[in-house]
């Protein structure tokens, strides 16, 4: 039914996205899915970013994220999955988007985060963005 499965990972997380992880790998073995995994870091435009980074530093950081991505990736999935693993930089909510519907992907499965409506209302929901405005189905998982 899917041919391609996304699911975005916050490697500061990484427990947050087990059960995400295990459908989507349900879906490439019933479907002969294609498995994207990709993990958003603040871009160095971000003025919060930039008044702690050199721009240098900032590299060497990405560089890192995606290192820790990949074993990520090696340590989780099995041998016989070969995911397309992306790194961003920037708003991840925006990025999911764009990346669905470069990539056309068929399904998202993220999970969502608990947060007081404090925090909802100041910083709004990754999980809520992507399935607002997604092309493609987007299954929230609420662990």
């Amino acid at each position: 039914m899917f041919k391609k499965v996304l699911v975005p990972v916050d490697l500061t997380e990484p427990e947050f996205i087990k059960q995400a992880l295990k459908l989507a790998l349900r879906e490439v073995r019933d479907n002969d899915a294609e498995l994207h995994l990709i993990t958003v870091v603040p871009g160095f435009s971000n003025s919060f970013v930039a008044s702690f980074f050199s721009e240098s530093e900032h590299k060497k950081a990405v560089t890192e994220v995606a290192r820790k991505f990949k074993k990520f990736a090696v340590a989780e999935l099995p041998d016989e999955v070969k995911p397309v693993l992306k790194v961003y930089e920037g708003s991840p909510a925006e990025l999911i988007v764009d990346y669905v519907k470069r990539k056309q992907i068929d399904l998202v499965l993220m999970s969502a985060h608990h947060r007081n409506p404090v925090d909802e209302f100041l910083l709004g929901s990754v999980s809520a963005r992507v399935a607002e405005r997604s092309t493609c189905s987007v299954l929230l998982l609420k662990n």
